[in-house]
């Protein structure tokens, strides 16, 4: 089978130095990835100029840093834990999982042809759960985040008060998301560990419409 362009970018992409398979010693680890020398500078590279762009050459918005690990009452709060899903389906053919809205025919399976195969569709949380502390338990459960967003909202009050700034303005981050997804795939595109660079504008409601 003849590589595809995606293919090439892949194998250039190791080859240069720029991306690396995660654990390939071992295997390799299923869309997890690390940065090579160059790969690694480029990666600081964009992250630098977003943060010049839209935290250092302007007056209205400020950087931080949040915590990636987060207690369950934040996404409780926030919907997260009820709502952050996507429909999951198995083949009981060739036991296959697949989303069940990413199904060209939701009758016939992609990946064996079989028809009626597929299980009930059921909610799947996207968010990664591990424990805190000594002792593992429903108490010591945390969350790492699926998105930056968040740490803005909780930190909303805090910045206001410590910057001395009032809406309009922003709050900006840079940091590890992570989403435990059904189907990563198409290299460093979809992935379950991921950087973001996302920026949270808030202003005053009788002022939305002149910034929206």
């Amino acid at each position: 089978m003849p590589a595809t362009e995606l293919d090439q970018i892949v194998n250039l992409c190791k080859r240069r130095g720029f991306v690396y398979p995660s654990a390939e010693i071992y295997g390799g680890f299923r869309s997890s990835y690390d940065y090579g020398p160059l790969g690694s500078l480029m990666l600081r590279n964009v992250k630098d100029a977003w943060v010049r762009s839209m935290v250092q050459q302007r007056d209205d918005v400020v950087l931080i840093d949040a915590s990636v690990l987060s207690p369950p009452q934040v996404w409780e709060a926030s919907g997260h834990l009820a709502n952050f899903t996507d429909p999951l389906v198995d083949c009981t053919k060739c036991k296959q999982r697949f989303r069940e809205d990413h199904l060209t025919d939701p009758n016939v399976c992609p990946n064996c042809a079989a028809t009626g195969s597929f299980t009930e569709a059921r909610a799947f949380n996207l968010m990664f759960k591990t424990q805190a502390g000594p002792v593992e338990g429903a108490g010591a459960d945390v969350f790492l985040r699926p998105e930056t967003a968040q740490g803005m909202f909780l930190n909303f009050a805090n910045v206001l008060q410590t910057s001395r700034k009032k809406p309009p303005f922003g709050i900006a981050q840079v940091g590890k998301s992570f989403r435990n997804e059904i189907t990563p795939g198409n290299f460093i595109f979809r992935t379950r560990e991921f950087e973001q660079m996302e920026m949270e504008f808030f202003v005053p409601p009788a002022d939305g419409p002149k910034w929206y």
